[in-house]
């Protein structure tokens, strides 16, 4: 292939940074099959993340684009993280590349991971050159990728918001509302480009991939867009993400799978994809893939289990009046708060915010059980405050006491009433997870879990009930293998 470095003009005059991939020999008739990539977003971010990618596609007889993002790498500009100069450089960019390069022009896709995921989904419903995306670990909601079920994300603001990032202007406004209080403002900023916004205008074909363990994003919304898309798709979640794990098999698998999508895309190449099942998963923790027409599975079974005063999490609700328990948030130095976690990146909150933890553990399991789906916590709380948050994460516990997590969630609220009871429902990330014969399933409940969100840094206690009269419990949807 021939590697050429190159710059695009945007229509207000920024040029961005791009490399060329050509295949050897001639160009087919009517142009090569093309792949824009598009990177992910961040203080060191460019092109020289997609160009390894760019350069075996092209030894697949792709034409690749790799170009940095406004504001990134070399390309000049600010960032509007995401926002309408984004898509309106995107649309540029297809333009530009079907006009000066030798692109068939029915055989164009784009593809990226995290930003470049987003570059995707935009590509599908802003231009119409288009014949298929493969948006890949990247949010859909991007009000909900700021702010959480009531609780800033950790994601948002130390990757997103990060100073290092050539901004034009959003990072210092959305920390102001942050420290103000005024999140609904944060999430007004930034949904309007959220890709579930679009799903209606998508007529292309899609392939939606994305990690179990994205520590920024959960593959809840990759499911959510998935079903809501109307277009000939395919859904795959295993390893890789932001910050997740991943296996070696399985990152080729998943090479392989959007290979043949490619392939059947744009060179029309009759290699059976679509005639397998739309969904593939790799099953936790053993890397098995498995295949279904969705998530969740039609033989998923509902298993709601209940906890109780004595630690034990069981199928049987609650008989009688019972001890609550009790979800503590105190600081060790109450002059450290939000201003200096968005500061420090939240590395000061364990030495400045006590971690108190209510653990719940079930019997151990007659036979493997897998979850596949989202699991639903439905706690009963009374609050001391009008702010709490409570986090809740299930484990798997093998004989010898190891936990390793199966999914999490947090839920926050700033407007509750002091002493009143408090129903809280809030589901879990989805993830497909076997839990061995022999093993247990753990509920851990805390005040916080700063790998994910920022805590509440006032003091507060509410009150964790499990009795016949508030059964706090949660759901699995749970299928026998």
């Amino acid at each position: 292939m021939t590697e050429t470095e190159t710059t695009i003009t945007m229509n207000d005059g920024i040029r961005l940074d791009a490399t060329i991939c050509t295949p050897d020999g001639a160009s087919p008739d009517g142009g090569w099959p093309c792949v824009i990539l598009v990177h992910g977003h961040g203080d060191a971010a460019s092109k020289a993340s997609t160009l390894p990618r760019g350069r075996r596609l092209a030894g697949r007889g792709y034409l690749t684009l790799s170009y940095s993002v406004r504001g990134q790498g070399c390309s000049e500009g600010l960032v509007h993280h995401l926002g309408p100069r984004e898509l309106f450089d995107l649309q540029d960019v297809v333009t530009w590349t079907l006009r000066e390069l030798p692109a068939h022009p029915d055989k164009l896709a784009v593809a990226g991971s995290s930003q470049g995921g987003w570059h995707s989904y935009m590509a599908a419903a802003h231009c119409l050159q288009v014949a298929t995306v493969v948006p890949e670990n990247v949010f859909t909601r991007f009000d909900e990728f700021a702010v959480h079920n009531g609780c800033l994300t950790k994601w948002f603001f130390t990757r997103t918001m990060r100073r290092r990032i050539l901004t034009a202007g959003l990072q210092d406004i959305a920390r102001q509302w942050a420290l103000s209080g005024d999140w609904h403002r944060v999430q007004e900023a930034v949904n309007a480009m959220s890709p579930i916004n679009f799903v209606d205008r998508i007529t292309c074909p899609v392939f939606i991939v994305h990690g179990w363990h994205d520590v920024g994003m959960p593959p809840n919304e990759a499911l959510e867009m998935f079903d809501r898309l109307n277009v000939p798709k395919k859904l795959h979640i295993g390893g890789g993400g932001h910050d997740g794990v991943d296996d070696p098999d399985a990152q080729k698998a998943r090479e392989t799978l959007v290979d043949r999508w490619l392939d059947h895309w744009l060179k029309g190449e009759d290699n059976g994809i679509m005639d397998e099942l739309p969904v593939t998963y790799y099953r936790r923790p053993g890397w098995d893939q498995v295949s279904v027409e969705a998530i969740p599975a039609a033989d998923d079974q509902e298993k709601t289990l209940y906890l109780h005063s004595n630690g034990s999490l069981t199928e049987a609700p609650p008989d009688g009046p019972d001890t609550h328990a009790n979800i503590n948030n105190v600081p060790f130095d109450p002059d450290y708060g939000l201003a200096d976690a968005i500061a420090d990146d939240l590395e000061g909150v364990p030495d400045a915010l006590k971690r108190e933890v209510v653990s719940f553990d079930s019997a151990p399991l007659a036979q493997d059980t897998e979850t596949l789906g989202s699991c639903r916590f439905q706690f009963f709380t009374m609050p001391n405050r009008t702010f709490v948050q409570v986090n809740a994460e299930l484990f798997d516990v093998s004989p010898d006491g190891v936990e390793t997590l199966i999914t999490r969630s947090q839920w926050g609220t700033r407007t509750a009433d002091p002493g009143k009871h408090l129903e809280i429902s809030f589901d879990a990330r989805t993830i497909g997870y076997v839990v061995a014969k022999g093993h247990k399933i753990r509920l851990s409940v805390s005040n916080y879990d700063h790998v994910y969100a920022f805590p509440y840094f006032d003091p507060f206690v509410t009150r964790l009930y499990h009795d016949n009269s508030h059964p706090s419990s949660v759901t699995m949807p749970v299928r026998t293998i």
